[in-house]
């Protein structure tokens, strides 16, 4: 999906949900936590291995049909990669670049069941934009992060991506249990130095929650 379609599809979403609440549909609140693995992608991936990082915070969901609805969320995000050094025995640890975000998704999301456990899908532009950026050589085998500026490094501060994936809402108390599993794919590079380097971010996400109705 290229930049102008998700610009366009961003701008319905965000009209969605003013006319979703125009049509008193239910609206619900919810909080999730869980792990993702990130890498990156990219003809000039610099660290394309996994690194492991945290994923959580709160949305809200706009029901605007028995089946479809529009959910605006706010998360922390870890995402960033790993260089394989296994190869090179005057440096055999892997070289880490860490990555924060604020990020904030709007999905468009479609239920298979109307009542009780509730499958979903979802897919939606995903905006995050960048906390804090570390590089880590590991010297002598001791992390000691320094700040991307420092080492060289040149990012952007907003980075898009698409977030898709599934969930499923289970019945609990006065609201639902949450498992969600997702991807988010960068459209763009967030390097941004003079070289315009290609290397995208990229997450495979499980989370866990629980939404109540308002």
């Amino acid at each position: 999906m290229s930049i102008r379609a998700t610009a366009v599809v961003t701008i319905a979403l965000i009209g969605l949900p003013s006319w979703a609440l125009a049509q008193a549909g239910p609206v619900s609140l919810g909080v999730v936590a869980g792990a993702d693995v990130a890498d990156q992608a990219g003809q000039d991936v610099f660290a394309p291995h996994d690194r492991f990082g945290f994923i959580g915070g709160v949305s809200g969901s706009f029901r605007f049909a028995s089946r479809w609805a529009v959910q605006v969320e706010g998360l922390y995000v870890q995402k960033g990669g790993r260089e394989n050094n296994d190869m090179d025995p005057e440096d055999p640890f892997d070289d880490e670049l860490s990555l924060e975000y604020l990020e904030f998704p709007i999905l468009l999301k479609f239920a298979f069941t109307e009542e009780g456990t509730r499958p979903e899908v979802f897919v939606g532009p995903s905006f995050a934009y960048e906390m804090s950026c570390k590089y880590d050589t590991f010297p002598e085998g001791v992390s000691d992060p320094v700040d991307c500026a420092e080492a060289g490094w040149q990012t952007r501060s907003l980075d898009v991506g698409v977030a898709f994936g599934v969930d499923v809402e289970i019945p609990l108390g006065s609201g639902h249990f949450v498992i969600d599993g997702r991807g988010i794919v960068g459209l763009s590079s967030f390097d941004d130095s003079e070289a315009n380097l290609d290397f995208r971010n990229r997450i495979l996400a499980l989370m866990v929650g629980y939404r109540f109705g308002l």
